[in-house]
């Protein structure tokens, strides 16, 4: 064993003459345990909603919109569909999508959406709508059940703005596309049947969103054809390679990704995570000058011993040496308690909130403001090695100047007053 990682831990173990320092040196090691945990469980959270929001923007989104330049209609979309499927065997699924402005009313309520004119069965390959479906009467979407009368599925916060209910007739209002001879006619209204809710989980989906088959859609259009064909991947992940194989093709379509519609929404998740490391890192910091607090104590109350030391023949990085061993010591005792304790948090957090909420009388978690039943936590290799390293570093740093203070003395001065 080394002689520097020998005194160390000697000094660690033995009884202290102030027992005020080993207080202290508990507090340094539960410091860093606590801010160790802190950054662990909340970099968990923050990752766990991150996937849980691309797993649902990923299901209720298609993996790819192609369209045509300034997004023209396309009228010959069966024939599209083969073209654009044939692009690359990434592309698994293709759906014809139609979308149109449009004002909805129930009675006397009335408010803004957007309606989506799709394919049923060729949309339920490439979205998860048919399983967002909290009410639709064990019926396939399209199917009437009133003559003469078309169908709609509403999103769920825009049903409850209506106070809609599977049954109930709805007029949806359009500016359709025809021209007369002094400009744009007018949309009328068109009366539709609410065949089933969506819930997407995704608020601003819920809010805003409709939809009705291709038929419909053309007649509160008033043209044919449609605006966009949806494509499902084998991976979502690939989808800027099929966007440029769809761009690079000889067909004559753009095409955009799921990323490319939530790109500032990934990226100010992005950024919040790397704000919360650094304000919850600044708990270690504190922990870390615990530690150099710590250690000077040590050095003042190991002078005579740090004197012996010199005259038998150490030298000043041996003794240097000692001093930031027993710091890191601290540190890494610290920061292995917080790993374990913080990856048993995460894991375990939703039990442990359960007991908290019940305990305290308190709603921690309000499954109806987040969708989510359950706090989602994932615990990243990557972020818990980032807080291990950080927290090993900033433990370092705090030995430095105590260590080199304890260098610096001489034999004469560390034994003057003994």
């Amino acid at each position: 064993m080394p002689f520097e990682l020998f005194v160390a831990l000697r000094y660690l173990r033995g009884k202290r003459k102030n027992r005020f320092v080993s207080l202290i040196t508990i507090i340094s090691v539960a410091g860093v345990c606590v801010g160790v945990m802190a950054l662990i469980v909340v970099m968990s959270v923050m990752t766990g909603f991150d996937e849980a929001l691309r797993d649902t923007i990923i299901g209720n989104r298609s993996h790819l919109a192609v369209h045509l330049p300034g997004l023209r209609p396309i009228h010959n979309y069966e024939e599209a569909l083969e073209e654009i499927k044939a692009v690359s065997p990434l592309i698994v699924a293709v759906a014809p999508v139609t979308q149109t402005e449009a004002l909805l009313r129930v009675g006397r309520r009335t408010t803004g959406g957007i309606v989506l004119g799709i394919d049923p069965e060729l949309e339920a390959q490439v979205t998860n709508l048919d399983d967002n479906l909290t009410s639709k009467d064990g019926r396939s979407f399209g199917e009437g059940h009133m003559p003469g009368k078309k169908e709609i599925i509403l999103g769920y916060r825009l049903a409850a703005r209506l106070g809609a209910y599977v049954g109930d007739d709805i007029l949806v209002y359009t500016a359709k596309e025809k021209r007369g001879p002094i400009g744009p006619l007018g949309g009328s209204g068109l009366a539709l049947t609410v065949c089933g809710i969506s819930e997407a989980k995704m608020s601003d989906w819920d809010m805003i969103y409709a939809f009705v088959n291709l038929d419909t859609a053309r007649m509160l259009k008033g043209r044919e054809g449609v605006d966009q064909i949806h494509c499902k991947l084998t991976d979502p992940y690939d989808a800027d390679e099929v966007k440029i194989a769809v761009e690079e093709s000889d067909l004559p379509y753009y095409a955009e990704t799921w990323y490319d519609n939530q790109r500032d929404f990934f990226g100010a998740l992005e950024q919040e995570k790397v704000a919360m490391f650094i304000i919850l890192a600044f708990i270690v910091l504190v922990a870390a000058f615990n530690i150099t607090s710590t250690l000077i104590m040590i050095v003042l109350e190991k002078r005579r011993d740090i004197g012996i030391l010199r005259t038998l023949g150490s030298s000043g990085p041996s003794i240097m040496g000692v001093f930031v061993i027993e710091g890191l010591l601290i540190g890494l005792g610290g920061t292995f308690s917080g790993v374990i304790l913080g990856t048993v948090f995460a894991y375990y957090i939703n039990p442990i909130a359960q007991v908290i909420a019940t305990m305290l009388g308190v709603d921690l978690f309000n499954s109806t403001i987040y969708y989510y039943d359950r706090i989602p936590s994932v615990i990243d290799p990557n972020d818990v090695l980032w807080i291990t390293v950080s927290a090993v570093i900033l433990s370092f740093l705090s030995t430095l100047y105590p260590a080199w203070s304890a260098s610096r003395l001489t034999p004469v001065d560390a034994l003057r007053h003994e």
